[in-house]
């Protein structure tokens, strides 16, 4: 499927782009390795405008060495966001190859996720971005190991991501009358979100979700030192304040300057019908109250983790009665759902599973973001069957 962009729009088109159609039948990934040093530049200026110019999608298209038009066709090499296939580019950027005098690629842009129109400041920074990318191709050694040093990079942020999945957890044990699910999904930089749900023994369930407040390569050493003490913290008879407590000091030897990590941990008995938490700084839980309108949060009880030696906590404990619904979510959910959110997609999913719930409230939250949410229901009890002696004595 080809589309053709009428030049009477108002779209932004660079001196010398007069027309072309773009291919949408297919990426050109097999026409350009992944390590090649045009396609890892190209993918790394379309994932960053994406981001910085608060677009809808980016795409970088190359010139097709098939077509034999006189329009020149182009073939989609790399997307960041959704949308690209149906509307038609709010901004166009040139990518020049300087050493042949040619055109490497065209950066498109859709329109602004808020619905405002590409300034003349956007448009400027845009040009020298991809001004900066012709550079560099102009100079084969220096684009080559610039590439190698981003694929490198994404490369290494790509295995962190697949360590932090697998501490990320949720364990497998199921205690009679609750139902909980736990998910996270990064947006592709180190540092971010984690949680931990663990059950103990036949009753009682732990439950523990954060964010690191340091990106790179901090933020990923404190993520991790972060999941891996909870693990080690979170053991039969251990409280939510002492956990806390110690995490704060652990992260305070660990984190960098002006760094720090949020956290909700809690344990919920499930025979007593009540959950005792510790909120370190962290987004406000929300309890929803079964046969009610009601929900109550579970605000701060302490400062962040990682501050100070001297921060103090305390904790708290609630009702969480057969029925009642914790859901313990991170602020890439707050910011773009908003709690009122949470509880619209809940009450409506209240069909479902937790898990099933937890998904539906990430596929509403912005992708751009770490978004994490952990659920827990207290299902209400289910009638028993009479024991066998009883039934006869009931029949006779």
């Amino acid at each position: 499927m080809k589309r053709h962009l009428d030049m009477s729009t108002s779209i932004h088109i660079p001196e010398g782009l007069h027309s072309f159609h773009i291919s949408h039948a297919e990426y050109a990934s097999q026409r350009s390795s992944q390590y090649e040093p045009e396609t890892v530049l190209l993918k790394h200026l379309v994932d960053n405008l994406q981001k910085w110019l608060n677009c809808s999608w980016t795409a970088g298209m190359i010139p097709s060495c098939s077509s034999s038009s006189v329009v020149p066709e182009l073939r989609v090499l790399c997307v960041a966001g959704n949308g690209w296939r149906n509307q038609t580019p709010s901004l166009i950027c040139p990518v020049r190859n300087n050493r042949s005098a040619g055109l490497a690629a065209i950066v498109a842009a859709g329109p602004k996720k808020d619905g405002a129109a590409y300034s003349d400041e956007d448009r400027r920074f845009a040009d020298a971005l991809c001004g900066h990318i012709s550079g560099l191709l102009s100079n084969e050694r220096l684009a080559r190991k610039v590439s190698e040093d981003l694929a490198q990079t994404k490369d290494d942020i790509e295995t962190a991501r697949g360590i932090y999945d697998r501490l990320d957890h949720c364990g497998p044990t199921q205690i009679p009358g609750l139902d909980y699910g736990g998910q996270c999904r990064r947006a592709g930089r180190l540092g971010g979100d984690f949680f931990d749900i663990e059950a103990r023994g036949g009753d009682e369930l732990f439950v523990a979700i954060g964010t690191v407040a340091a990106r790179g390569m901090a933020g990923g050493i404190m993520l991790g030192g972060a999941l891996a003490s909870v693990r080690a913290l979170a053991g039969p008879g251990e409280s939510p304040i002492r956990i806390a407590r110690e995490l704060n000091r652990t992260l305070w030897d660990l984190s960098p300057e002006d760094s720090f990590t949020s956290l909700l941990c809690a344990q919920i008995n499930r025979s007593r019908n009540c959950l005792r938490y510790v909120n370190a700084g962290h987004e406000p839980a929300l309890l929803l109250r079964k046969g009610t309108d009601r929900v109550d949060r579970l605000d701060s009880t302490g400062a962040v983790l990682g501050l100070s030696q001297r921060s103090s906590y305390r904790e708290l404990t609630v009702a969480f009665e057969p029925g009642d619904i914790l859901a313990a979510f991170t602020d890439g959910i707050a910011e773009s759902t908003g709690p009122s959110g949470v509880v619209r997609i809940l009450r409506e999913g209240l069909d479902s599973g937790a898990p099933e719930m937890a998904a539906s409230v990430l596929e509403a939250a912005e992708a751009a973001t770490d978004r994490t949410i952990v659920l827990v229901r207290s299902r209400e009890a289910e009638a028993c069957p009479l024991p066998k002696a009883m039934c006869a004595l009931a029949a006779a």
